[in-house]
Formats: structure tokens, sequence, C-alpha cells
């Protein structure tokens, strides 16, 4: 059972420090992790579009409108880490709004899925590098612990956007051609 606390561990062990039983503990290796812990999460779930914390929602537009440049402004789900996609072409966000000409938002995004048990297994082995390079250099007085595990995580990313990639059907690139881009050029 993956939890906060045994992904902690993992990345401690890597790096040869002791556990910990909680974020709340009064250690340094707790305080550590419990301080980078949440931004960690957050940060790695924007550098994916994970399957496993994918969700949909229709977002309608608030009663305010932008002063200009487009016609509404439709409020981001609280959970919001990152855009997949909007069902529109020309959008903008902007302080947690997506600003668009259109009545309606179909919205696939990238959730801050905070339940461990559900993440994909590429993304706990991420998230386990991506602690080790931020807390390594503090509990082991190097950057090669920190620097090894950064360039490992961006190998696991690799692979992540590959299985990603397999898992979803193809998609026919003549659906989205538009002849008026190619015409540009000539």
């Amino acid at each position: 059972m993956s939890t906060n606390i045994t992904i902690c561990n993992e990345a401690l062990n890597v790096i040869g420090a002791g556990s910990i039983q909680s974020f709340e503990q009064n250690t340094d290796n707790a305080r550590r992790c419990a301080s980078v812990y949440d931004s960690t999460r957050k940060a790695l779930l924007r550098m994916h579009p994970w399957s496993f914390a994918k969700k949909r929602a229709q977002l309608a537009p608030t009663t305010s409108r932008p002063l200009f440049g487009y016609g509404n402004a439709f409020p981001l789900p609280k959970d919001f880490i990152r855009v997949i996609d909007t069902s529109v072409l020309e959008y903008e966000i902007e302080d947690r709004y997506i600003l668009a000409n259109t009545n309606l938002i179909n919205l696939i995004y990238v959730s801050d899925n905070k339940n461990e048990e559900t993440w994909d297994s590429l993304f706990h082995d991420c998230m386990v590098l991506y602690l080790v390079n931020k807390i390594a250099k503090a509990i082991t007085g190097s950057n090669a612990e920190a620097d090894s595990a950064w360039q490992k995580l961006q190998n696991m990313l690799k692979q992540a956007r590959a299985v990603n990639a397999q898992e979803r059907p193809s998609q026919n690139l003549s659906d989205s051609y538009s002849p008026s881009l190619i015409e540009v050029r000539y």
C-alpha cells in the first residue's frame, strides 16, 4: 500500500537516510519530506498528462467578463493542474480562469490526484526520484545523488510518455488537416 510516507521512505532509502513514521515526526528527514512533498507531486503532475490523474469537467462562464480579448471567463476546477484539452481552439489561462469566446468548455485536465493508491507505477517511481533530487544535497551534503536522480527522472519521464502514447488510440492526422496552413507556405 503506497502512502506519502512510504514514498518518502523509498526516497530516503535511496540516499541511505533514516526512515520516517509521519510528517509530524520531530526529525530533520520528516521536516524535509513534509516541506517538499506536495509541491513535488504538483510539479510532477504538470510534467506529463498522466492518465491516472485525468479528469473531465464542463465549465460554464462566470457572470463577470474579461475587459477585452475574450467574451467569457470560465473558473478552473479546484484540483486543476494542467490542461489536456478545452474543446476550443483559441483560449488563454489567466488567474485561475480559462478565457475564451464560447459559452461552454468541455475541459479535460490533469487533476491534483493525492491518492497514492491510484497512481501509475511509473508516476510512483518518478515521485521517488524527484524527491531524491530535492532532498539529497541537504541530507548527504553532495549534489551527486541529486544529479543522478534527476537524470534517472528524465529517462523515466520519456518511458512514461511512450507508455501513455501506447495506451491511447492512434489519431488520424487527416482529421485535423487544415489546407489553409499549407497554403500559407506557398
